[in-house]
């Protein structure tokens, strides 16, 4: 990850593998930071601009289903047509259910920097748990 990570995301230590921890004060921010963070692993966000906007709906059986089910179609967006996305707007978030609006822009070689390829996002360690006044995941990635 670049040297100018925020306050509310931290790498993990993880074999093999990249780990995230994200902290944020409502579980639509949550959501939003996680896919952040997770573009943020692949690739270098500060050349990627909000250019276009795609929507996405997906639904789970459970809160950390859903976060799996949500980061998996945001990176399988990313690997069958090649979008990097910046920035994310949760519109509609239940137990089972989210719609949001993710913005970015199509991979350009000559603009952005790809660190990495995420193979999956897994429910390995995976957490979301409040603790105090915010909320917390922690997400791994197959790389």
């Amino acid at each position: 990850m670049p040297d100018e990570t925020p306050a509310w995301l931290r790498e993990i230590d993880h074999t093999g593998d990249v780990g995230i921890e994200v902290a944020a004060p409502s579980l639509e921010d949550l959501f939003a930071r996680a896919a952040w963070a997770m573009f943020n692993v692949l690739a270098d966000l500060a050349s990627v601009q909000p250019r276009a906007a795609l929507p996405v709906a997906v639904a789970a059986e459970d809160r950390a289903a859903l976060l799996v089910r949500w980061l998996s179609e945001l990176n399988f967006v990313h690997a069958t047509q090649g979008w990097l996305f910046c920035a994310f707007e949760i519109e509609t978030l239940g137990e089972h259910r989210l719609a949001a609006t993710a913005r970015g822009e199509r991979y350009d070689a000559a603009r952005h920097t790809v660190y990495t390829e995420i193979k999956a996002v897994t429910f390995h360690d995976l957490t979301i748990e409040r603790r105090g006044e915010d909320w917390h995941a922690r997400i791994i990635f197959d790389l």
